[in-house]
């Protein structure tokens, strides 16, 4: 198996655990907000729906580098790197994500830039309840994305 490869796939496997605790938490910091109504619990949430879009994105920035040997550069490299990752790139790879996919996640990344760039004290409940209700399809999604993609890299590497 080549070396190289088998990393990356140790990498992806190994993210996506810490992405589904993640997951996990943020849901049961959602129930605390609701149930308890602290806003040190809705602060949680918005930090895990950011630590879930990151640890994605560390996925997303390892296969650029690992194996598309391309990582987008300049302003909008967040956004051209999600994109990036619904590429077929013919000769190389299948596209990491589906388009559906790309397309969920988009909010996630958007929102990730707002909660780094506002106070905690102006978050809003109801958008940050709109991604925590779209976080386990979203999760379902780039989990059964990312597998298939795990499964062209044992399949090329042996």
């Amino acid at each position: 198996m080549n070396e190289e490869v088998f990393r990356e796939i140790e990498r992806i496997r190994d993210e996506l655990i810490q992405i589904v605790i993640t997951a996990s938490h943020a849901q049961h910091d959602w129930n605390e907000f609701i149930n308890k109504g602290d806003e040190a619990y809705l602060k949680a949430v918005a930090y895990d729906l950011h630590g879930f879009y990151t640890g994605l994105e560390r996925i997303f920035k390892s296969v650029a580098n690992t194996i598309d040997d391309k990582i987008p550069e300049g302003e909008n490299w967040h956004k051209d790197l999600l994109e990036q990752m619904a590429l077929d790139i013919a000769g190389l790879r299948p596209a990491v994500l589906s388009q559906d996919t790309v397309d969920l996640l988009d909010e996630f990344m958007r929102f990730r830039h707002r909660i780094r760039n506002i106070y905690s004290f102006n978050l809003i409940p109801d958008r940050v309840k709109d991604l925590v209700e779209k976080l386990p399809t979203v999760l379902e999604k780039a989990k059964g994305d990312l597998s298939a993609f795990v499964q062209f890299l044992e399949e090329i590497s042996s």
